[in-house]
């Protein structure tokens, strides 16, 4: 049924530009909250399960489709771009939570929810910037940068909110440690997702003759997210995943800058063709369940409405400083400034606090981060979804293009004598 709606979903948009993730979100809130049709606490429990699930097939498929040198190039933007809103996103939530519920959170527990929901969601932004591919035209770096922005805000988001609930928990732990995890976290996972996907791609060229050949892929990317995840540290599946496509699809230039060059023969349309298949399939159903879990209270969701905007408009703010400094492109700043949804990942780092302290002898409320969280999740995606395609266009259509000025030419009348 997902799949079905997932294709017509696709087809509506072409008519209300209205992008099919929104539809599909709609349809899991229908089912949830609207019908009770589902049982939530079952789909609450497949949580890591989906999580693993669409970050792993979704960021791999990312990974194959990005050429290795125009990563290069867009990974200072993607870096500074996602440190400095996760910076301002915690500042800010904190602050203002601390400030509009003090029965409730503490500016601590405050900036713990800024962590959560500060960072972007690569299969949103995939969805989001997959609708927008067919409308906008060089869309190419902007996409790999947003795409390299949420993919790095993963782990500093998870490892930010796990720093400060320990610092919240025990307050002897020092901002010091969370950085050097975030940095080490990077580096390893880059190293056992770049070394494994080569070691990969000499099997595929072993086996091209063979069936199956990137079916089996898969059963090795799955368990290699988990591996990173449990022996790396959380967040590290993500990157793992990313470079793990990566390398499979650069093996030629990678292995040059090693001083190994050599060439293997693999089929890499077929292998994007495939993988394009299955993130179809996972895509459909995520965004259902992410619609089905959602529990909305009128207070709470206005509360998290509320903190949409303020992040939407330090977000639009953010960009123009930027990308000036940064030297954006003109479509780089115009979509930058509107993409910027939260998913999945936000709601998993929600459910911590109630994990940890699930008495509340510390935290004042620790079941409300997942009723604030998720109008947080939608509102971003609705309005990154939902109004950004609008804006986005408008503002690209009023970028005009001056011609140069034709230079005046003089002509000589002869005197008449």
């Amino acid at each position: 049924m997902t799949l079905l709606l997932s294709f017509i979903s696709s087809l509506i948009y072409r008519l209300t530009k209205i992008p099919d993730v929104i539809w599909l979100m709609c349809f899991g809130i229908l089912m949830g909250s609207g019908l009770h049709y589902v049982d939530k606490n079952l789909f609450n429990e497949l949580a890591p399960l989906m999580s693993i699930l669409a970050l792993s097939i979704i960021l791999f498929e990312a990974g194959i489709n990005v050429d290795i040198i125009t990563l290069i190039d867009n990974m200072g933007k993607a870096t500074a771009l996602s440190v400095t809103s996760i910076l301002l996103s915690i500042t800010l939530i904190g602050t203002v939570v601390s400030l509009i519920l003090p029965n409730d959170f503490t500016l601590l527990q405050g900036m713990l929810l800024g962590s959560m929901v500060g960072g972007t969601s690569t299969v949103a932004v995939f969805g989001i910037m997959s609708s927008l591919d067919k409308n906008v035209p060089n869309l190419g770096s902007t996409k790999i940068m947003l795409t390299m922005e949420s993919i790095i805000s993963d782990p500093i988001c998870i490892i930010a909110s796990i720093t400060l609930l320990k610092m919240i928990m025990q307050p002897g732990v020092s901002l010091r440690d969370g950085v050097s995890d975030i940095v080490s976290t990077f580096i390893l996972s880059s190293i056992l997702g770049i070394s494994t996907g080569l070691s990969w791609t000499n099997i595929l060229n072993r086996l091209r003759t063979h069936p199956y050949t990137y079916m089996i892929t898969l059963a090795v990317l799955l368990p290699l997210y988990i591996l990173s995840e449990t022996i790396i540290g959380e967040g590290a599946g993500a990157m793992t995943a990313l470079t793990f496509g990566l390398a499979i699809t650069n093996y030629s230039y990678l292995m040059e800058k090693l001083g190994k060059p050599g060439k293997v023969r693999i089929n890499v349309r077929k292998l994007r063709e495939f993988h394009e298949e299955i993130v179809f399939f996972i895509k459909s159903f995520f965004f259902v369940y992410i619609g089905v879990v959602v529990t909305l209270s009128w207070r709470y969701t206005f509360v998290g409405f509320m903190l949409v905007i303020l992040q939407m408009a330090m977000r639009y703010g953010l960009v123009e400083v930027l990308g000036k400094t940064l030297r954006f492109t003109h479509e780089e700043t115009a979509i930058s400034k509107v993409v910027y949804a939260s998913g999945l990942p936000a709601f998993v780092m929600s459910q911590l606090p109630q994990l940890y302290d699930p008495t509340g002898a510390i935290f004042l409320t620790p079941g409300l981060y997942p009723d604030i969280c998720m109008p947080i999740v939608l509102g971003t995606i609705l309005y990154s979804g939902l109004i950004g395609p609008w804006m986005i266009t408008n503002a690209l259509s009023d970028e005009k293009i001056v011609e140069p000025e034709e230079p005046a030419i003089e002509t000589l009348v002869p005197e008449k004598k």
